[in-house]
């Protein structure tokens, strides 16, 4: 009886040192994102480049067929950023990423990769409903970029937890507007001379809308009181 204890202390002790920690669960499930993201950018940049001719150099200078191709992937993806993985072809791997809001700057589209990664975890750990909306898109053929004004909005969990019986699913619409949690940001994509967006500049600022370019009509205008309505926190785009 004693031998039949024994062993099974042992074995319940190797169990517990091989079962994995739910932080390990979240790191292991983080790099399945960042790795089978990567894999589709590395396959989809490789049937882009195989269609070009490496002989010519035409073909790496960027065409206004590129500007809207990129304008085309971030408008009908970037809104299903916390739902379905982003389109990283449009993205050069040399990406260079300047997040003003958090102040973190990263060079490479893995690290790019890794970014969003972290953002969507945490945004359905923080929120048991979040979503991303583009508030307005235009793209700029003088200087080949893509301009977005976006905003993340959530229901707190907390909310959901002691207030239950207010939400209800076909409804989600109508609570997102009466919810204070939600964040403005702006967002401008860099074209380089291949066609790809080669930086990504994220502000918690309005710029100022003086220019002419082909927007999105869908579009709709920044809410009085918003973060990136302020006044003050405007700056010149040009």
């Amino acid at each position: 009886m004693a031998r039949w204890c024994s062993k099974e202390r042992a074995w319940a002790s190797a169990m517990q040192l091989n079962a994995p920690t739910p932080a390990a669960n979240h790191q292991k499930l983080l790099n399945c994102h960042i790795t089978g993201s990567l894999q589709q950018s590395r396959s989809l940049h490789e049937s882009t480049n195989a269609e070009r001719d490496p002989g010519s150099t035409k073909d790496n200078a960027r065409k206004p067929e590129d500007l809207d191709r990129a304008y085309e992937v971030l408008r009908t993806t970037l809104p299903k950023l916390f739902v379905e993985p982003l389109d990283y072809s449009i993205y050069s791997p040399g990406l260079i990423f300047q997040n003003n809001i958090t102040g973190k700057h990263t060079v490479g589209l893995y690290h790019y990769v890794k970014q969003i990664a972290i953002l969507r975890t945490v945004g359905h750990l923080k929120y048991a409903y979040v979503k991303f909306e583009v508030l307005k898109i235009t793209k700029h053929q003088d200087d080949y970029t893509v301009r977005i004004r976006w905003r993340v909005r959530g229901i707190s969990g907390l909310k959901v937890m002691f207030q239950f019986w207010k939400y209800k699913i076909w409804q989600l619409k109508e609570v997102l507007k009466d919810q204070e949690a939600w964040y403005d940001g702006y967002s401008v994509c860099y074209l380089g001379d291949e066609g790809l967006i080669v930086k990504h500049v994220v502000d918690k600022v309005m710029p100022d809308e003086s220019r002419e370019a082909v927007e999105n009509t869908s579009a709709s205008a920044l809410p009085p009181g918003s973060l990136a309505a302020t006044s003050s926190q405007k700056i010149n785009c040009q």
